[in-house]
């Protein structure tokens, strides 16, 4: 009597722990990018890409889509960045090559940074990667929901520098913001952080992204 209740029970534990393993475990968070609690919806934007031709939301649905801002004359935290990316690319191509998201690099100097001089800077960094820029009436709408500093510092009448923030913004399959990772950036770790967000919101949203 006694020993099949031992046995009920040690099957019992079996059964218990099995399932416990079988449970769907929750995705580790990111290391450096921050999940926003709820995707924030991105504003109609009017961009032009790197060929002169419209760039609106149905450029970011349907993927995942790493946005960063600068413009072609940033002297070092922009060429970092964009290495960066480049690498970060390479590194999910590598591992999961079905899964690489797009990058789009919007220039925040829309009157020094025409679509042609924006599509040759990006050459040095990933031919795939997709400029894009607007002037500046049409872009701050975007800037704004985003939370993108700018700032232009004049030197004379013609000249002058631009300073923003050092940021990566992740857009999910739903042209909306669900994450941003501040600088500064790591390659390996930008593709490992992807990872964890895409599966995360494949966890929330329960469909293929």
């Amino acid at each position: 009597m006694l020993g099949g209740m031992l046995r009920i029970l040690v099957i019992g534990l079996v059964v218990l722990v099995a399932a416990m393993f079988m449970l769907p475990r929750a995705p580790s968070p990111p290391v450096a990018a921050t999940v926003l609690a709820e995707p924030l919806a991105l504003p109609a934007v009017e961009l032009v890409d790197a060929a002169g031709a419209p760039l609106g939301l149905d450029a970011f649905r349907g993927r995942f889509s790493l946005v960063y801002f600068g413009f072609t004359r940033c002297p070092d935290v922009c060429p970092l960045a964009l290495k960066t990316l480049a690498d970060a690319r390479a590194n999910l191509a590598a591992r999961s090559p079905l899964v690489v998201p797009q990058v789009v690099f919007v220039s925040v100097d829309p009157s020094r940074d025409t679509p042609a001089e924006i599509a040759a800077y990006l050459e040095h960094f990933d031919r795939a990667f997709v400029g894009a820029t607007a002037p500046a009436e049409r872009l701050a709408p975007l800037l704004a929901a985003l939370g993108v500093t700018v700032e232009k510092h004049r030197h004379g009448a013609d000249d002058y520098t631009v300073t923003h923030n050092d940021t990566i913004y992740v857009i999910g399959p739903g042209a909306e913001l669900v994450a941003v990772a501040g600088g500064p950036h790591d390659a390996a770790t930008v593709a490992a952080d992807f990872l964890k967000i895409r599966q995360r919101y494949r966890a929330s949203h329960r469909a293929p992204a």
